[in-house]
């Protein structure tokens, strides 16, 4: 028997470990079809570079991706091009980069504030283009041509798809939150307005700019002065599911993620937006509250049945696939996704109540979404981990103390106010754990396209 303090002993372990490891890993590429590694790109113009890292950070900033993350990728970027001395600064509305051509250094930057965020079809190819800048197969000519396409290409669809998308989508949202019988068609029709809304702002700049206030006014009141009555529904409950995709749930919990990570500039910034946003949706319910009047009966149409949260997923996933262009070959991914997720949230919830399985869920979702990023045929991680956001965030909370507030329970109003914020805290804790043990399993692998 070896001695376990012998340092050879130890030296021996260390290289059958990693002899282990490797014939795993190999057997796990030969299994999913991996070729041969590519030859390294030759190193490229410093110049030419840069402004290929400078579009790839605000193409990702406009993709929801959180500063630290999108850093890592940016260097890698930088390392398969052979480049030197590069630095980044990456913030919500923009990104600076540095870097060192010969004996001088050069640093630029590209805003990001004044663009739309991409749709997740421009997501899906935009990290398709960075796995293979990283896997070699991409000169900073082609990368850039590459990017520059993904970006100006238009809606699959057109803007019809944004209607159709946001109408069948705040009816999932409804069925996963609120689902009673007399609700389905009220989702529906307070779903269209809320479509038509976004198609009538993408023409006018104005209105674009105060959407969140319009949409929250005009749904408030048609919930409460004529969808509820004739519907027999709860105004309340159908002012939130039309709302949510105004909701700064993502942002909220990616502040709170770049803080926990040392990020403040970013963290802060998005954080100050996340609440800003809620003020501007809480200012136009009011206004809808106010102008509509309190309800002065309450409903009384039966709840469906314990599969209407689990046909909601589903629906919720086909208004993603509308109103956010999500490509064809995504959908099942997606689909899985959203319904690992809510599993584990339901799962999780029934045993440490709702923030422990808020907490859960945002720990199972990142490892599997980087699963399915790993497969052939899978999207990449953002494509699938920014609408499992817009589902686990339970930022109506939010809303439903503001109305309270309004009306005759202004406490019950702040204790799910201060709920809504603690649920954000937990899923971006679970976020971070999930995060770091999907890194620390993935770079094991050679085949590892995450971060």
């Amino acid at each position: 028997m070896e001695d376990a303090g012998d340092p050879r002993a130890r030296r021996r372990w260390r290289s059958r470990r990693r002899g282990v490891i490797a014939r795993i890993d190999e057997i796990a590429q030969r299994a999913l079809g991996d070729t041969a590694m590519v030859a390294p790109v030759p190193d490229q113009a410093p110049e030419e570079v840069l402004e290929l890292l400078r579009d790839l950070g605000a193409a990702m900033s406009r993709a929801q991706d959180n500063a630290e993350r999108i850093t890592l990728i940016l260097d890698d970027v930088a390392k398969a091009y052979g480049a030197y001395g590069v630095s980044f600064f990456v913030l919500p509305t923009g990104i600076f980069v540095r870097i060192e051509a010969g004996s001088s250094t050069r640093v630029d930057f590209a805003p990001t504030s004044s663009q739309s965020s991409l749709r997740l079809d421009q997501i899906d190819q935009l990290y398709r283009v960075v796995d293979d800048i990283r896997q070699g197969k991409l000169d900073v000519a082609t990368a850039k041509a590459r990017l520059a396409e993904l970006l100006r290409r238009p809606r699959r669809l057109g803007m019809a798809s944004v209607v159709i998308g946001t109408t069948i989508l705040t009816l999932g949202l409804g069925l996963l939150l609120h689902p009673t019988a007399g609700a389905v068609p009220a989702y529906l029709l307070l779903g269209l307005v809320v479509g038509v809304l976004q198609w009538v702002a993408e023409r006018e700049r104005t209105l674009a700019m105060l959407l969140p206030v319009a949409a929250s006014f005009a749904v408030t009141w048609a919930a409460f002065a004529w969808a509820a009555p004739t519907f027999d529904a709860a105004p309340l409950d159908l002012v939130i599911a039309a709302l949510v995709v105004f909701l700064p749930g993502a942002a909220l919990t990616m502040a709170t993620v770049e803080l926990a990570a040392g990020s403040m500039l970013s963290g802060s910034a998005r954080l100050v937006y996340g609440l800003q946003r809620l003020l501007l949706l809480s200012f136009g319910i009011a206004m809808g509250v106010q102008v509509a009047g309190l309800p002065d009966h309450a409903a009384t149409s039966e709840t469906l049945g314990a599969w209407a949260p689990w046909v909601g997923v589903f629906v919720f996933a086909v208004g993603h696939f509308f109103a956010s262009a999500a490509p064809g070959r995504t959908f099942a991914w997606l689909v899985l996704v959203l319904y690992v997720a809510y599993a584990a949230q339901f799962a999780a919830g029934a045993v440490l109540g709702s923030l422990g399985g808020s907490f859960v869920a945002g720990a199972v979702l990142l490892p599997v979404a980087y699963l399915v990023q790993d497969r052939r045929s899978g999207p990449p991680v953002p494509a699938t981990f920014l609408p499992a956001f817009w589902m686990l965030v339970p930022g109506a909370l939010g809303l439903e103390g503001v109305t309270q507030l309004i009306g005759d329970e202004e406490v019950a109003g702040l204790g799910d106010f201060l709920n809504a914020l603690l649920a954000v805290v937990a899923i971006a804790i679970g976020v971070l754990v999930g995060s770091g043990f999907s890194e620390r399993v993935g770079r094991a692998t050679s085949h590892w396209r995450g971060i």
